[in-house]
């Protein structure tokens, strides 16, 4: 009797802290990208390579009660969570982005948290903390506030792989919601101790926006400010402290097809870190077309540094059909022809040009 009361006991006990266990979920994807990749200059092209890239990536999702969550990515420290290319690579013995060289040639790439945050999300308010996702490709002005003069297409993605270190807090107000991040960008300063510093070099960006509908437009006013000290110091060179406002707009369906378009405008004023000011543009398209899918979108920004006469022009173009081959409830494969190209020209310095011509394979699970 004592036997079956103590299993009886035993197995409330395992009922009660599943109830009260979190819901946990696994998710990720692999790709390998084939890539032409050509570069130009002053109309001459003075390179071309053929190279294979790859990656991993998983996602560790864990649900509370109450809204409360955390969320993890592992993935490589490469550009844009790349582990590496097929083939080559060299190794830093601090576990860089292409990994170690094996003895037939291929990189091993090293995984960390790319992601890592938690917090609470209700319907009208919420805030999380930690490695935040930030997505330079669903909002590209974060490219042309860090990266006004940048030669890459998507430099925020490539250098910060869409995430930052912070603190995120959203709250509905009125018709929409009101979003504020503060991210950690340099955590250089220090003190001797006393009440004066040696070396008061802590950066941080603030963001701020509003999305609300009004019909079937979507908009979002948007600002982007960065908090630096002007002093040079003793250590490091002023650090740059540009602010960026403008508005993202989703529109109206037209034949199938999401439209979506952005406007900006940057300005930094350090003196010593470069003073510049110009605006960018967005537009972009997604719907289906045929079997597959297409994402195409274009971006153009003006950046003028201050003393120069002439401006520094960037236009990208993005171009992406995407096909599912096989598709169930536990997971996808995909192929995804690309084409991109971006052109940076200012007066006589500068003709550049670069094409990247690729084939995504893409698998995901869940």
């Amino acid at each position: 009797m004592k036997k079956i009361q103590l299993l009886m006991i035993l197995a409330l006990v395992f009922l009660l802290v599943g109830s009260l266990c979190a819901e946990i979920t696994f998710s990720g994807d692999a790709r390998v990208r084939p890539r032409l990749d050509q570069q130009f200059s002053n109309g001459d092209m003075t390179s071309g390579n053929i190279y294979y890239l790859y990656w991993a990536r998983l996602w560790v999702d864990a649900k509370l009660t109450d809204g409360y969550y955390f969320r993890t990515k592992l993935s490589a420290d490469g550009p844009a969570d790349f582990i590496g290319t097929f083939g080559g690579g060299t190794y830093d013995g601090l576990g860089s982005w292409s990994g170690a060289k094996s003895a037939i040639g291929g990189t091993r790439g090293i995984l960390r948290f790319s992601e890592m945050h938690f917090g609470r999300k209700t319907e009208n308010w919420g805030y999380s903390m930690g490695i935040l996702p930030f997505s330079g490709l669903a909002n590209p002005e974060y490219d042309i506030h860090f990266f006004p003069l940048s030669k890459s297409d998507i430099p925020f993605t490539i250098l910060n792989r869409n995430s930052s270190s912070g603190f995120r807090g959203y709250y509905k107000v009125g018709p929409g919601l009101l979003n504020a991040s503060l991210t950690v960008d340099n955590n250089l300063g220090s003190s001797d101790g006393n009440d004066n510093t040696d070396d008061a070099r802590d950066q941080y960006s603030l963001f701020l926006n509003y999305t609300m509908k009004l019909g079937n437009f979507k908009v979002q006013p948007t600002i982007i400010k960065t908090i630096a000290s002007p002093d040079t110091g003793t250590v490091v060179a002023p650090l740059a402290a540009p602010m960026t406002a403008g508005a993202n707009f989703g529109l109206p369906k037209i034949a199938g097809f999401a439209l979506s378009a952005g406007g900006y405008f940057t300005m930094q004023g350090v003196e010593d870190a470069g003073k510049y000011s110009g605006p960018g543009i967005h537009a972009k398209v997604v719907g289906k077309l045929g079997p597959g899918s297409l994402v195409a979108w274009a971006d153009w920004k003006s950046i003028t540094m201050d003393g120069e006469d002439d401006a520094c022009n960037t236009t990208l173009l993005w171009i992406m059909y995407k096909y599912t081959v096989y598709k169930s409830d536990v997971g996808s494969f995909a192929l995804a022809p690309t084409f991109r190209r971006i052109m940076q020209v200012q007066g006589d310095a500068i003709d550049y040009a670069r094409n990247k011509i690729e084939l995504t394979m893409h698998f995901s699970f869940k």
